[in-house]
């Protein structure tokens, strides 16, 4: 039991090194606003008993100067980043939210420009509530 909970995490893992990668890689984000555009990636972890091991991945734009692109939360979103000064590692938005322990890992990964300042950053959360409690609006995609 305890080895597939690490190969699941250590598949997560991956998926998130490897979405921050491209993500940090798109000359194309950061010409468009190079103030306040951040990309948000999302992906989970599909069911293992399938046939097919399936991701489902989600990924959005954020731009906080005028809060917009097609991030489902523009304003609220914009609202947590400015509170952490646009470091998603500091967002803790529920800190004693009551989450289950159930494992369908959620790596998320943001990359674009804060203010001028490059922002990376990527995590694996064990399930969706955990990830809603420390990101809230920003990771609700």
């Amino acid at each position: 039991m305890l080895r597939g909970k690490r190969t699941t995490m250590m598949t997560a893992v991956a998926l998130c090194g490897a979405l921050l990668a491209t993500a940090a890689a798109s000359p194309a984000l950061a010409e468009r606003d190079p103030r306040s555009t951040l990309r948000i990636l999302v992906a989970v972890k599909q069911d293992e008993t399938k046939s097919v091991k399936q991701r489902e991945t989600k990924a959005v734009t954020l731009t906080c100067e005028r809060a917009g692109g097609d991030h489902p939360e523009p304003r609220a979103a914009c609202r947590l980043l400015r509170r952490v000064h646009g470091d998603p590692a500091r967002l803790d938005v529920t800190p004693d939210a009551a989450c289950t322990r159930e494992l369908r890992p959620h790596a998320v990964v943001v990359a674009g420009m804060w203010r001028g300042k490059p922002v990376s950053f990527g995590r694996v959360y064990g399930n969706a509530c955990l990830l809603r409690a420390a990101g809230g609006a920003v990771f609700a995609l």
